[in-house]
């Protein structure tokens, strides 16, 4: 596997630069995955975060049972879209 130094130098690009926009790519691949994700549960739902998921819950529309596992999903993924977000801001 080449390394970032060595495709760099075989492209004649700056390093730091294409490390930089690698990992820029990187992350907004795994925002849009996540994305993608937290829409999937959402729409299953009808909801389109995890509060509105849990106001649907404490309306009694639906029952724990029928949502928990995509709960804690949901809940894992809001929290990884929002350091996904805060790393890509600190890198543009």
């Amino acid at each position: 596997m080449q390394t970032i130094e060595e495709v760099a130098k075989t492209l004649d690009l700056d390093p730091v630069k294409l490390e930089r926009e690698s990992l820029k790519f990187f992350l907004q691949k795994e925002l849009r995955n996540v994305e993608v994700e937290i829409y999937r549960i959402g729409n299953k739902h009808g909801v389109k975060s995890i509060l509105e998921l849990d106001e649907k819950l404490k309306r009694g529309e639906i029952k724990e049972e029928e949502m928990l596992d995509d709960f804690i999903e949901l809940e894992f993924l809001e929290t990884r879209k929002e350091k996904i977000s805060k790393v890509l801001e600190k890198i543009k």
